[in-house]
């Protein structure tokens, strides 16, 4: 798996005590007990009967499980994409009307009946449903249209959506939407019903409560009200730190960013595509694609409010630079980089400005280099595992490791280094390291390894 591959949620596959990000898994896979297939392929020579026609509804078919004909699939697309013209519109009689009213549906119902409320103040460009493949298990079928006394029709869909000014495309998430048919036509019933065997449907910040919106020149910022105080510091905070990210990487990004507050550690799960303990975690970059053009889609800052606020103001401008470079550097970032390098560059670009010495910036590892311990080679992605107890040597090490390269070739040969190795990974990731070292600083990763060694005793010392 690379980044530039689907949805990947965090960025990337490491997490540092209280600050860093770490990235989940990918969007969940099918078991071999759901089969979705496309559309064409399921409905290749079937025959409609005469109460299909008529319908969209097979005779006799309620909760029997059957697959869905083609005449029920266009039915339900219809819906949805009444839909999501009634939520592009604010138009809350249209939205409702989509909506079951049966008791059994209530659940489901009650959350999107306040969806539309929720995302009053948050500016769309897109919102609408795409169809993946309808789900064809009768062992899922069937329990939905007991569970809702009613032929039911499952659609794995993708939510693609899109925030105004920072989302330069539409990014896409995975629902599994059921569809229950009544005296009326056809009803949205529920997203749950298949989460057992194929995945469960993603849950945006407006499923969690009413939003509260900030925009500056960079950033769109949404929130909760309970984070309403807090709302014009954490914008200010981003914002600012885009122009740092900006002098390091250049302006091949797309400096516009949306940040995402959560209110509780269910909602940071949610949001992030991870089930993962979040109390630790200060921020999080997520990044749903890439394009073969580059454009990173889906890119979004996740603050934790409560750890965040537990850091000084420099450990705060550390975390939300560091994710922001993530960010920044995610169309050339790939699982095949070396993790020192991804994570080094980040906390470079975090820590400039700051009035820390390097002692007080890393003093987890001047500690034991001061006792006389030097790391003998540069961190591996097993020394990221979250595990490790000396995860903050680690990430102190690979700073310095790329505040070495900085020293000898500038900020610009840092940043060439980093895009050298990504070039150099997408073919031979064993040897991209070398490769890019010796381009930039005309050694390889032996030579680098003892400068760094010997830089570490004269810095920490």
């Amino acid at each position: 798996m690379t980044f530039q591959s689907e949805a990947d949620g965090r960025v990337p596959d490491t997490v540092r005590p209280v600050v860093l990000s770490r990235r989940g898994p990918s969007r969940p896979a099918l078991s071999l007990g759901l089969v979705l297939i496309a559309v064409i392929a399921l409905l290749a020579g079937r025959a409609l009967t005469g109460d299909q026609r008529g319908s969209g509804v097979g005779s006799g078919s309620a909760a029997s499980g059957a697959p869905p004909s083609a005449a029920e699939v266009t039915a339900v697309l219809s819906v949805l994409d009444h839909h999501a013209d009634a939520l592009k519109h604010r138009d809350s009689a249209g939205w409702v009307a989509d909506l079951d009213p049966a008791a059994a549906a209530s659940r489901y119902t009650d959350t999107e009946r306040a969806v539309l409320g929720n995302l009053r103040r948050v500016p769309l460009t897109t919102w609408r449903y795409v169809l993946s493949a309808p789900v064809t298990d009768p062992d899922v079928l069937a329990p939905a249209a007991v569970r809702l006394g009613g032929r039911a029709v499952i659609l794995h869909v993708q939510l693609r959506y899109a925030f105004a000014v920072v989302d330069p495309a539409p990014t896409g998430r995975d629902l599994w939407l059921t569809a229950v048919h009544r005296p009326d036509g056809w009803k949205l019933a529920g997203d749950a019903d298949a989460t057992g065997p194929g995945g469960a449907s993603w849950q945006g910040p407006w499923n969690f409560g009413p939003l509260i919106v900030r925009a500056s020149a960079h950033t769109l910022v949404l929130a909760h009200p309970a984070h309403r105080a807090e709302l014009a510091a954490f914008t200010d905070l981003v914002e600012r730190s885009v122009p740092v990210v900006t002098s390091v990487w250049g302006s091949s990004w797309n400096d516009h960013v949306a940040v995402l507050i959560p209110d509780t550690a269910a909602e940071f799960a949610a949001v992030t595509a991870d089930g993962a303990d979040s109390e630790d975690l200060a921020a999080v970059a997520v990044a749903d694609s890439v394009t073969p053009a580059g454009v990173v889609l889906g890119a979004r800052i996740v603050l934790n409010p409560t750890t965040l606020g537990r850091l000084d103001a420099a450990g705060r401008r550390l975390v939300v630079r560091h994710e922001l470079t993530h960010v920044a550097t995610r169309a050339v970032t790939s699982d095949q980089l070396p993790t020192w390098l991804i994570e080094g560059f980040a906390d470079y670009v975090g820590n400039l400005g700051s009035r820390q010495s390097v002692r007080q910036a890393a003093q987890e590892l001047a500690a034991e280099v001061h006792a006389g311990t030097v790391p003998a080679a540069l961190p591996t992605a097993v020394d990221f595992g979250g595990g490790n107890q000396r995860l903050s040597q680690v990430y102190e090490e690979s700073w310095l490791a790329c505040r070495l390269v900085a020293s000898r070739a500038g900020q610009p040969g840092l940043v060439r280094l980093y895009e050298a190795v990504s070039a150099a990974a997408a073919t031979d990731p064993d040897t991209a390291a070398e490769v890019g070292l010796r381009r930039v600083l005309g050694s390889g990763v032996v030579a680098f390894t003892s400068s760094w060694r010997a830089y570490l005793k004269a810095q920490l010392r």
